[in-house]
């Protein structure tokens, strides 16, 4: 499996979809397993599509507490390879889970009690605005949000979109970006402009950022 990600594309729902991210140069994939969202999907949906590709990019389930052992049963049938928490989970349930964890960070003034709550547990964290779990589609604070990717490997989310990628990335200087609705067509189907632009000006952020 690969490092950390740069480019994660959120919401997927359908094989097309994925095998564009990729061959645009997408190197994380995620499946949204919590009923309340538009882009959720049967652990039959994400399996076959996650069969579209393989180990060496990151296969991310998306879920709001679930049980540690919900999750890991829908990894394995899906054969997914990272997780992202995106609820009320609390880290002590989650020491010793077989999958690495993402754990979804609101990014308000309690963002880095939250950050150093998880930091034993979470591989990463995802910064996505404090108005819900995830797929608002509403912008953060990008200073806010900066101050924490400076204590932790963060991917940024939260209204992301090919217009202000590269200007988030270049504010907020995260290891990688997270786009979902911002992407879309509709719920959980993406637009193939939008998606291809915001993973090229993505790419050519961090470039210039590691140039």
């Amino acid at each position: 499996m690969s490092e950390l990600p740069r480019i994660k594309v959120c919401g997927l729902t359908r094989v097309e979809d994925v095998q564009l991210a990729l061959e645009s140069g997408a190197d994380a994939f995620g499946f949204v397993a919590v009923a309340s969202s538009p882009r959720c999907i049967s652990v039959e949906v994400a399996t076959r599509i996650s069969s579209a590709l393989s180990e060496s990019v990151r296969k991310v389930g998306v879920f709001v507490d679930n049980s540690p052992q919900e999750v890991s049963r829908f990894c394995a049938e899906a054969s997914l390879n990272t997780v992202q928490l995106c609820g009320a989970e609390s880290p002590e349930d989650w020491n010793g889970f077989p999958f690495p964890i993402w754990r979804r960070i609101a990014v308000d003034p309690d963002g880095l009690q939250e950050l150093a709550l998880w930091a034993d547990v979470a591989e990463a964290f995802v910064l996505d605005h404090p108005s819900g779990a995830g797929g608002t589609g509403l912008q953060v604070d990008f200073d806010l949000a900066a101050q924490l990717a400076a204590h932790a490997p963060c991917l940024l989310a939260g209204g992301l979109h090919p217009e202000n990628v590269q200007n988030a990335i270049r504010q907020v200087q995260p290891v990688g970006v997270d786009a979902s609705s911002g992407l879309e067509s509709g719920p959980g189907i993406k637009d193939n402009e939008l998606l291809v632009s915001y993973i090229q000006n993505a790419a050519t952020s961090f470039q210039e950022l590691t140039s």
